[in-house]
């Protein structure tokens, strides 16, 4: 089985690319043709291996959540490859992953090919799988959350040693927004001059 790709793009159409490695081409079935790089760019892929008695395609992600979410959406009676792919092309994973445990039907009918029945069967079948994925998904943004914060005090002329001092000495959990976050590790990092 493939599990991961990393070489240059030799070629693509749509959703579907081919992948030099090492002089291997690998035709990889991609979720976002948005982050597909100029043939001869560099591209790096999660790959799930579809293996059927009459076919073997390769799915590629830029994130292991994604892979993981379309290997989940398998797992619902009725969706297929083609459908996983389709739902992961037009909702991000986070927004996907917000309408299943919400509920939220009318985000989920945004799919081409789901309607109301389709819907509630996949809050019906997936409000329980997403539990890892959930805390997987709650990392990345803590650390796109983290992120903002070091470009914004970054911007403002504070190092990162003063920044990582900062983080580690200000509790920040009461703080919700990110501006609340920043204005509290002002007040610190404004003590100290």
């Amino acid at each position: 089985m493939i599990g991961y790709l990393n070489g240059l793009l030799k070629w693509h159409q749509d959703n579907k690319i081919i992948v030099d490695v090492h002089g291997v081409g690998y035709l990889v079935e991609v979720v976002d043709s948005l982050m597909i790089p100029e043939p001869g760019g560099r591209i790096e892929l999660y790959i799930y291996t579809y293996v059927r008695e009459d076919t073997l395609t390769l799915y590629g992600f830029k994130e292991i959540a994604e892979r993981e979410l379309f290997t989940t959406l398998l797992g619902v009676s009725g969706i297929g490859p083609k459908a996983a792919l389709n739902i992961l092309s037009t909702l991000p994973c986070d927004q996907f992953i917000n309408a299943i445990l919400t509920e939220n039907i009318p985000v989920l009918k945004q799919i081409s090919g789901i309607g109301p029945k389709t819907a509630q069967r996949l809050i019906l079948e997936l409000k329980n799988k997403l539990d890892g994925l959930t805390v997987n998904l709650e990392t990345r943004l803590k650390s796109q959350r983290d992120d903002e914060l070091y470009e914004a005090l970054q911007s403002l002329g504070y190092s990162i040693q003063e920044i990582d001092t900062a983080i580690n000495s200000v509790d920040l959990k009461d703080k919700t927004g990110i501006e609340e976050k920043i204005k509290a590790l002002l007040t610190y990092l404004g003590r100290g001059s």
